[in-house]
């Protein structure tokens, strides 16, 4: 069982208005996403600002997709701030669930999600160790930009296959660039966990990837068309 988690709390600077809500077969880009990511996953999440107002019209979005507010501690880390915002927000889901005190219930309470949580919930920080936000069933997090219009299931669903066989990061790398692409990727549970702690003092995604031996799946001709985002 793995978790997927759709970015979409860019603030759009180059675009200039905000890609998340570009339209994509009929339906914003976020969503469309989200429902891709479905595909593959048991429960997919979207991280974005709270002042975006994302979902407001939208509650025909399946049931398995959550709202995730980017949390101010973690703001200013690029990609990694809707991650550390995810895993803050389902740590304190499956303390809450199981009815434990959560880790870190002392810090200022900031709310995590509208449509989860309509009370204020227990905020980590960098500073604390952060409780392991799977269940022993969950095997990892599938995470993609909001802003890849034309990516394919075939392309997400390598990543997948072999990032769960080779229990490794998995993502592209670009043929042409030679970068690899984090924000298109499949992360282990166990891998997951020690980005808290890298983000401490290095706030760079990719960097966090090339740390951990990632497996990389060359792109050809079809698989960069499907790594195409808004911007490009």
């Amino acid at each position: 069982m793995i978790h997927g988690l759709v970015l979409a709390g860019g603030e759009s600077r180059r675009m200039g208005s905000d890609k998340s809500l570009i339209t994509i077969d009929g339906k914003p880009a976020y969503l469309h996403m989200a429902e891709l990511l479905l595909k593959f996953c048991d429960a997919v999440y979207v991280s974005f600002r709270e002042e975006q107002g994302l979902f407001r019209g939208h509650e025909h979005a399946e049931s398995n997709i959550t709202a995730v507010f980017d949390r101010a501690e973690f703001r200013e880390k690029g990609p990694m701030t809707g991650i550390l915002s995810y895993l803050s927000y389902v740590s304190v889901s499956q303390s809450l669930a199981s009815g434990q005190q959560p880790l870190g219930s002392d810090n200022p309470s900031l709310t995590l999600s509208k449509q989860q949580l309509d009370h204020d919930g227990p905020s980590h920080t960098l500073d604390s160790p952060m409780d392991s936000p799977f269940d022993a069933n969950t095997d990892g997090l599938l995470i993609i930009g909001c802003d890849y219009r034309n990516m394919t299931e075939e392309a997400l669903g390598k990543l997948v296959a072999v990032g769960q066989t080779q229990g490794r990061i998995c993502c592209y790398q670009n043929h042409i660039t030679g970068f690899i692409e984090p924000l298109v990727a499949y992360y282990p549970k166990p891998i997951l966990m020690g980005l808290p702690e890298f983000a401490q003092t290095n706030s760079s995604l990719r960097q966090f990837v090339e740390a951990n031996n990632p497996c990389i799946l060359p792109t050809d001709s079809s698989t960069l068309e499907a790594l195409r985002s808004f911007d490009f």
